[in-house]
């Protein structure tokens, strides 16, 4: 029986099969940003040598994960979009990495980026009730769009001058199913998962790790009942020249 923060697992049990299901290495949030944490620090990431970098969905709810980056890592630089895709691009990263503190010559930070998806205490995937709002409401809201068009048959694959973040990750995910394939919001959130793991990778690689020491933590933000937050885990990394290969992968267990 798994117990955190005043919540009782055996107070929502469909909620509970539905996150074993769906996603079965689901972490509390806070043990999650715990162990990454204490991995981080035998590697020589404290709070004072190390910039946080965040990018989650600028939906709200995903605002707990952003208190736990600040939390453990300081100053945080906000890479956030809709779903948690990466829009920030090479500017954006010059402008991030120009603010990570030097210490003995290496600048550390950590990157976390993931997009998120809520399951109700009923285990409806993709809903969630807000306060205030007397209704469920999504997330998240940007997959649940692109999922419901290919359900429909109907896209739009213009790109919309006023739209342009939704545009892009439609842009992403079509380029990336097969032709017909129609994923639900599960198979939907792992696959943008997947798609912002190799976009971090592909636009941190140009950095050079003799000067900078960094680590990657990608992943699915769950949110349960009673406002609780899970972590599904997807890539957990570090890159620095004083790695063997330059580069140590780490499982979150």
């Amino acid at each position: 029986m798994l117990q955190f923060t005043g919540y009782d697992s055996s107070t929502y049990p469909i909620f509970h099969e539905c996150l074993q299901r769906y996603f079965p290495a689901a972490l509390p949030m806070e043990d999650y940003m715990k162990k990454t944490f204490h991995c981080l620090k035998a590697l020589g990431f404290e709070d004072e040598n190390t910039m946080g970098m965040a990018a989650l969905c600028r939906d709200e709810i995903t605002d707990p994960l952003l208190n736990e980056v600040v939390k453990y890592w300081g100053k945080t630089f906000n890479c956030c979009s809709l779903a948690g895709f990466v829009m920030m691009g090479k500017t954006g990263l010059a402008a991030a990495t120009d603010h990570v503190p030097i210490l003995e010559g290496i600048r550390r930070f950590t990157f976390l980026a993931m997009p998120h998806i809520a399951i109700s205490r009923d285990g409806e995937i993709g809903k969630v009730y807000r306060e205030g709002i007397h209704k469920a409401s999504h997330a998240c809201g940007a997959l649940e769009a692109i999922v419901n068009e290919l359900e429909s048959g109907r896209l739009n694959l213009k790109m919309d001058i006023e739209d342009l973040e939704q545009s892009i990750i439609r842009q992403k995910i079509l380029s990336t199913i097969n032709y017909g394939d129609k994923p639900n919001l599960v198979d939907m959130t792992k696959l943008a998962c997947q798609i912002i793991s190799d976009d971090v990778e592909n636009l941190l690689h140009p950095l050079d790790y003799s000067i900078f020491k960094y680590a990657v933590m990608t992943g699915i933000q769950i949110h349960g009942p009673m406002d609780t937050n899970w972590i599904y885990p997807h890539d957990f990394y570090v890159v620095g020249a004083d790695l063997p290969g330059g580069k140590k992968v780490i499982e979150v267990v």
